[in-house]
């Protein structure tokens, strides 16, 4: 017997034991994704034996559903329960649980850096390393606390039916342009991580005269991305600026006449930290449940169903958005950006209220 053959046996006459009722083969592939085995036979078997898992999101409840679908067929053993929320109120959550010495959640993933680190250095987040670890570039986690289950790209987007030939910006510095004054949808800084993210880009590019020059266009401030998309997509601002995954949803799925703009300076990328809870009472089924999260087949579930971009250069964009490899792509490590947070908000706030 091969040693190959011999590992699979050893693996599935560990599941047969643990998991009776089902089959060898099925067992042993479920580990198998895409060429990546996501654990071992000891986890799987500890996983199906807690059989839950409850997985807090900053992202879309609906999406989030859908794209566990996949996993929950690849793992029937194994339930996901879903509690979507706005990245502040997990984060509040999730402390709140922990004084409490309550952890009901056991994954988590947050759309604010900052907020991520502040959970690692309180001792909230457990020790982990994902088999698909080395898929991520070091821009894109805190090995072995949290890796960037998800992200999104921030850029101007613009109506198709209003806005035509040369007067189609082109850079970021076409927002200021007098013709779009009272016919632009922007969103303040306070909206959290993500809106933080674009004007520490627009500081950096293009400093706090480019900010007043905006704030002189009466840019209408909303404090969600969706609200932003809808605005432009029924023309009641002719461009704004949002996120990849609220401009894919209006523009592919609704067909709205939305364009996005990648300008050549490049567009901020915000990173989604995944990590698991310390505390959690299913930390066997989390871990399975964050290996796949952030496997190639987790991964590309996530850009299908949500328009959202992997951290992972094998993973491919979602249909009618570029490649990334395409885009040029802005951001900051982890320790840069916790550095600059505070002072980012107060320059910011000095100039836009």
């Amino acid at each position: 017997m091969t040693f190959k053959r011999l590992q699979k046996f050893t693996m599935t006459a560990v599941l047969a034991a643990a998991l009776p009722g089902y089959g060898f083969a099925q067992e042993a592939d479920a580990l198998n994704v895409d060429g990546e085995m996501i654990g071992t036979p000891e986890l799987m078997a500890a996983a199906c034996k807690e059989g839950e898992v409850v997985y807090y999101t900053a992202q879309s409840d609906g999406d989030e559903r859908q794209i566990v679908k996949t996993f929950q067929e690849r793992f029937p053993c194994i339930s996901v329960s879903v509690v979507s929320a706005a990245t502040g109120r997990l984060y509040e959550r999730v402390k709140t649980e922990a004084q409490a010495k309550q952890t009901f959640g056991d994954v988590l993933i947050l759309s604010d850096e900052v907020l991520a680190q502040n959970l690692v250095d309180a001792g909230l987040v457990r020790d982990w390393t994902p088999p698909s670890a080395a898929k991520y570039d070091e821009t894109f986690k805190v090995e072995g606390k949290w890796y960037s289950g998800s992200g999104q790209l921030m850029y101007p987007v613009y109506n198709k039916n209003l806005v035509k030939g040369d007067d189609i910006p082109k850079s970021w510095k076409d927002l200021a342009n007098p013709k779009f004054k009272d016919k632009f949808a922007f969103f303040p800084i306070s909206v959290g991580g993500t809106s933080w993210m674009v004007y520490a880009f627009l500081l950096d590019h293009y400093g706090e005269d480019f900010l007043k020059e905006l704030n002189t266009q009466s840019p209408k401030m909303f404090t969600t991305y969706n609200t932003v998309m809808l605005n432009v997509a029924r023309g009641e601002s002719e461009i704004g600026v949002s996120s990849s995954v609220n401009e894919y949803v209006v523009r592919v799925k609704q067909k709205a006449p939305v364009v996005p703009i990648y300008p050549a300076e490049g567009v901020p990328f915000v990173k989604f930290p995944m990590m698991l809870l310390e505390g959690g009472q299913n930390p066997s089924a989390a871990e399975l449940f964050g290996n796949w999260y952030l496997s190639k087949e987790g991964q590309t579930a996530l850009v299908n169903v949500r328009g959202a971009n992997s951290a992972r250069p094998d993973v491919e964009s979602a249909p009618e958005n570029p490649p990334l490899s395409e885009v040029k792509i802005w951001g900051l490590s982890n320790k840069v950006l916790r550095e600059r947070y505070d002072g980012v908000i107060s320059q910011v706030q000095k100039i836009i209220n």
